[in-house]
């Protein structure tokens, strides 16, 4: 049993349906994989639509299973919410169901085709290893948008980074963008919706919804020092130096500045083999800028004032904190015509 299954109307009528629909789809080739799951392009042979479904077996071993489910249900929940707003979200990739196959026992995540590459392949494959900031400008502002949207909603994106963009042109927009794998999503305060059904996943798989413990477990989503999630180039000053009780928007628009820096320069502001020392560097040392003189590319001031601004320590001073996506998109280099 999982209970974060869901269907839209847009795939079927119910999730017994959706599971029925979601097994006869064609698998074809593979599109992507993750930490939990593998994704592959898949169409209808009835409609001959095409989708993008993330298959996930369950683990075996309780400890294992117990994280991959916890997982899951917040995608799943997030995937719902998203589902379920007026006007589809811009920049987000968009969800269609989430169904458990008792048989095989493994979820499935029916999702938009996008057909790629993932913007950390995009920039391997450029000569340079680098975007130009016109292309930049537009991808930001859509990820900025997608953001706002999530916020909007009472969700942090949490693991935003060049790996969870995958480009999905379009004849208007090249350079069209969905920000994808909403499996770290956390609440904002305030909101209980990834926080909830984690726990009621973690029930589920280990056998508590029918057998309660005397005292209920620790809710997923309370701050602790110990949990921090996301990847370490794009984690927040703040939540490096105070741990996951730090988490807020404004961690998210840090990880907007660092996205923005790594598709102008090829790499993250800061590096390093340990967070420690990524950290440490963060510290100490501010975003380098190298021009043309450097072998560095030719970025604007106001480029290069959005990242900083974007990437200010005090996170109360952070570009976005007060003002939302609005105030991000509002900033001059983003404005900017050529």
């Amino acid at each position: 049993m999982f209970l974060s299954c869901f269907t839209t109307e847009a795939f079927a009528a119910d999730v017994p349906s959706a599971l029925e629909r979601a097994k006869r789809l064609i698998l074809e080739q593979e599109i992507g994989q993750g930490s939990i799951g593998r994704v592959r392009q898949a169409v209808c042979p009835v409609s001959h639509e095409t989708f993008a479904v993330k298959s996930i077996p369950l683990p075996k071993g309780a400890a294992q299973r117990a994280e991959v489910v916890q997982r899951i249900a917040r995608e799943a929940a997030a995937a719902r919410a998203l589902s379920g707003l007026t006007t589809p979200p811009e920049g987000l990739v968009r969800y269609y169901a989430c169904v458990y196959d008792n048989e095989e026992d493994a979820v499935m995540l029916v999702m938009e085709l996008c057909r790629g590459p993932c913007l950390a392949q995009l920039l391997r494959q450029e000569t340079t290893g680098r975007l130009s900031e016109v292309r930049v400008r537009r991808i930001v502002s859509t990820v900025a948008r997608a953001l706002g949207q999530l916020h909007g909603a009472g969700l942090l994106c949490v693991d935003l980074k060049a790996e969870n963009v995958v480009l999905n042109p379009t004849e208007e927009d090249p350079d069209c963008v969905r920000l994808l794998d909403l499996d770290l999503c956390r609440d904002l305060p305030g909101h209980d919706r990834c926080g909830a059904a984690a726990a009621a996943a973690l029930a589920v798989a280990s056998g508590s919804a029918s057998h309660p413990h005397p005292h209920p477990d620790p809710d997923p989503d309370a701050p602790s020092v110990d949990q921090i999630w996301g990847t370490a180039e794009y984690l927040a000053y703040e939540i490096l130096r105070d741990g996951a009780a730090a988490y807020s928007p404004a961690s998210d628009w840090w990880a907007l500045g660092v996205l923005s820096y790594e598709l102008l320069y090829g790499k993250a502001p800061w590096s390093g083999p340990t967070v420690d020392a990524i950290f440490h560097r963060m510290s100490n040392h501010l975003p380098a800028f190298g021009g043309a003189g450097q072998g560095g590319p030719q970025v604007s001031q106001a480029m290069q004032q959005l990242i900083r601004a974007l990437l200010c320590h005090r996170p109360e001073m952070r570009l976005g904190t007060k003002g939302g996506a609005r105030e991000v998109l509002g900033h001059p280099a983003l404005q900017a015509k050529k």
